[in-house]
């Protein structure tokens, strides 16, 4: 465990609403650099409303440059996030808090159906594009 995972750690063990954190990005595979920014992501409680998250999600960018003593924190709410993004975050497979495990299971297993589903239609799309293309040109 890295410094940094266990400031995290310990700072997200505090916050009730968060039920869900994960390290993702350049700083999960250990390969940031002096431009890098911390991306973290967190899943917060689903009883909040999407102002009760956006208000929370500044607060925690505040505390979290704080703690981190950097203002390079980028911070993802899950619960308001792309599914695309989704699935990176949980790819990176770099947590850092799991308050329920058998939540974090329901949810990786219903952010990855859900993008390896919208990744068919996408990649059909993308081939009937490129065949249009390659037959009538731009």
């Amino acid at each position: 465990m890295t410094d940094i995972d266990k400031k995290l750690s310990e700072f997200f063990n505090k916050q009730e609403r968060v039920k869900l954190a994960y390290l993702f990005g350049s700083t999960a595979k250990g390969k940031a650099g002096g431009l890098s920014d911390i991306d973290i992501a967190v899943f917060l409680d689903e009883s909040l409303s999407r102002k009760e998250r956006l208000d929370l999600q500044l607060k925690l960018i505040s505390e979290l440059a704080g703690v981190l003593n950097t203002d390079k924190v980028d911070l993802v709410v899950m619960n308001d996030a792309p599914i695309s993004l989704q699935y990176e975050i949980i790819k990176a497979n770099h947590p850092l808090l799991i308050r329920n495990e058998s939540k974090r299971i329901d949810l990786e297993h219903r952010i990855l159906s859900r993008y390896l589903d919208r990744r068919y239609y996408e990649k059909r799309w993308a081939a009937g594009f490129l065949r249009k293309v390659a037959e009538k040109g731009i």
